[in-house]
């Protein structure tokens, strides 16, 4: 097997990751990736694995004590980091699919649920206070929101943007078509119970909130014109985006467990991210009309 393609040629693009995500999240990631390029470990094996660390992480807020808080918030950056190993495998041995797609949507969920209550119920222990159990889950819901309009956004500015480039998130009809020629249960499951109701509920957020941008999503055929001119208006609005997408909370939440202040991690999701979620949304509103024009 010839040696692996260098990281940037087979990062999705750097116009939609975060800085931190790009220099510290991806490099450790790629440096996992150079480690088992030549082995028989793929992409799959890999995107189980990152349910692992989640799964201890989780146990260790629960355990709540000042050491196992530091290891739970290790134990979740390092989930998140082989989280971004998976699709650089992928891309480095040309394996890219929905069906791994729809496999990391599904090892991500798990991921969420066994962390983020655990780290809600730690909050209220600690605090005895409970506004967080009544916040609980208006926080969990934006946050699900949040992530799903960056990964909307997402992948409507690489395929706007990459002229050519393979697609990997298809609609409802293609999905249940996949779906019923899934491989295994876990693929027909991770399709039926993760992709398609998330490509569902965007539709009607998008519908909602953007429909113009649904559209987009729907019918644009990318040429040199339209990604230099989709990237003119629509590059700023999605380096806001990224501010709230999943990177940002894994490391904010990991950073928050370490110092044993995941109340601060609760306030900025809260707060910060909503306010920067209403800010991208306006301005991204204005980009989709000025692309459309």
């Amino acid at each position: 097997m010839s040696s692996i393609a260098p990281l940037r040629t087979i990062l999705k693009s750097s116009d939609v990751e975060d800085p931190v995500n790009i220099y510290l999240h991806r490099t450790l990631a790629y440096g996992f990736v150079r480690a088992v390029y030549r082995t028989r470990i793929t992409p799959d094996m890999i995107t189980m694995l990152t349910v692992i660390p989640g799964l201890l992480a989780g146990a260790m807020f629960l355990w709540g004590t000042r050491g196992a808080m530091v290891a739970g918030g290790l134990l979740l950056w390092s989930s998140a980091i082989l989280d971004g190993a998976d699709g650089l495998l992928a891309r480095a041995k040309n394996m890219s699919s929905v069906y791994g797609r729809a496999h990391d949507a599904m090892a991500d969920v798990v991921v969420a649920i066994v962390t983020v209550f655990p780290a809600f119920l730690h909050i209220y222990l600690s605090t005895r206070a409970s506004v967080y159990l009544w916040l609980m889950l208006p926080t969990i819901g934006l946050a699900a929101m949040h992530m799903s309009l960056y990964d909307f956004y997402k992948e409507l500015y690489l395929r706007a943007t990459k002229p050519g480039r393979k697609i990997e998130d298809v609609g409802e009809d293609e999905l249940r078509e996949l779906s019923d020629k899934a491989p295994s249960l876990i693929s027909r499951l991770a399709i039926e119970q993760i992709l398609l109701p998330l490509s569902q509920r965007q539709q009607r957020l998008m519908s909602w909130m953007n429909p113009v941008a649904w559209t987009q999503s729907r019918t644009i055929e990318s040429n040199e014109q339209v990604a230099q001119v989709y990237r003119k208006h629509n590059l700023g609005p999605l380096r806001l985006w990224t501010v709230i997408s999943s990177a940002p909370h894994s490391y904010l939440i990991s950073i928050c467990a370490i110092a044993d202040r995941l109340d601060i991690y609760f306030w900025v999701r809260l707060v910060g991210m909503n306010v920067i979620m209403l800010v991208a949304t306006l301005w991204q509103r204005h980009a989709t009309q000025a692309t459309n024009r």
